[in-house]
C-alpha cells in the first residue's frame, strides 16, 4: 500500500510532476489587472475520487508553502470529471523551472535532467501511471492476462518512461500509433508503450508501484485470481478443467471490471 509519509519533499514534488504530466496543466492568466498562476488536475468522477482524497490532496497540501487552506475537489457538471484547481505562484514557478510547460503540454513535456540527477524518475512514473497509465486485463484464450500500458501524444516524455522501465528489467514495446482528434479537431500523433504478462506486472509493482487505489486493488485481485486459476490447473483433471476455468473466470469478472484502469 502506498505510504506518502515515507517520501521526502523532493520525492513528493516528483510525484506531483508525474500526476500533472498525466492529467494536469499549468495556466498563467491575467484578470482584473491581477496575475494568476493556476495548477489544474482533472480526473474521472466515477473511480478517481479515492485517489484524489487519499493521495492528490494530501500531496498538494504538503508541498505548498505557508499556512494555506486545503485544496478541494470540484465536480465538473459538463462531464464525468472531478477537478482540483488552485493558484500558487511559488509551486507554479517551481514546476515551470523543472521543465513543466505552461499551457498545452504537447511535445514540450519531458523529464528534465534534474530529476535524473536526484534519482527521482520512479516517482514521476508513479504519478504519471496513476493518471494516464492503464493496467489492462484481457482473456487469451481461456485465462485473463495483464498488460501495463500507456498511450499519449507526448512522444519524448513517454519514451523516457519506457526507457526507464526497460532499465528495470521489464520487456515491452514502444511505438507510434494512429492519430486522434483533439478538442479542436486537429489530428495528433500518439505513441504507446506496452508490457505484457504477469512477470512484467510484478516487476512494475516491485520497482515502481501503484499509487492510485483503483489500480492497486485491480493488481491485488488479479494476483488472487491467478493463484486460484493455477492451483485449479494442478488439482483438477482435464475433463473438468473447462468447467473450472469458466467458474473461476466468472468469479473474477464479478470482482473486477475489465478494460483499462
Amino acid at each position: 500500500m502506498f505510504n506518502m509519509n515515507s517520501l521526502n519533499q523532493d520525492k513528493r514534488f516528483a510525484l506531483l510532476f508525474g500526476i500533472l504530466s498525466g492529467d494536469g496543466c499549468l495556466s498563467a492568466y491575467t484578470s482584473c489587472k491581477k496575475d494568476y498562476y493556476a495548477i489544474v488536475i482533472t480526473g474521472n468522477s466515477l473511480d478517481d475520487k479515492p485517489f484524489y482524497e487519499q493521495v492528490v490532496i494530501p500531496l498538494i497540501n504538503s508541498l505548498r508553502e505557508g499556512n494555506r487552506k486545503s485544496v478541494k475537489i470540484k465536480k465538473r457538471l459538463d462531464c464525468n470529471a472531478i477537478e482540483i484547481a488552485f493558484t500558487d505562484k511559488i509551486l507554479f514557478n517551481k514546476l515551470k523551472d523543472h521543465g513543466f510547460p505552461v499551457g498545452k503540454k504537447g511535445q514540450q513535456l519531458i523529464i528534465s535532467q534534474t530529476f535524473y540527477d536526484k534519482g527521482l524518475i520512479k516517482y514521476i512514473v508513479q504519478g504519471f501511471f496513476a493518471t494516464d497509465g492503464s493496467l489492462v486485463l484481457t482473456k487469451n484464450p481461456n485465462k485473463f492476462y495483464p498488460r501495463v500500458e500507456a498511450r499519449v501524444i507526448h512522444k519524448n516524455f513517454l519514451k523516457q518512461i519506457y526507457d526507464y522501465l526497460i532499465s528495470l528489467g521489464l520487456n515491452g514495446a514502444y511505438y507510434l500509433c494512429e492519430a486522434r482528434l483533439d478538442s479542436k479537431w486537429n489530428a495528433q500523433e500518439q505513441c504507446r508503450f506496452q508490457f505484457n504478462g504477469k512477470e512484467n506486472l510484478i516487476l512494475f509493482n516491485d520497482y515502481v508501484g501503484f499509487v492510485n487505489p483503483k489500480q492497486s486493488n485491480r493488481f491485488s485481485k488479479f494476483l488472487q485470481y491467478d493463484q486460484e486459476y493455477n492451483h485449479a490447473l494442478k488439482k483438477f483433471t482435464s475433463k473438468r478443467m473447462q468447467f473450472i476455468r469458466n467458474k473461476i473466470n466468472f468469479k473474477f469478472l464479478n470482482k473486477v471490471t475489465l478494460g483499462r484502469f
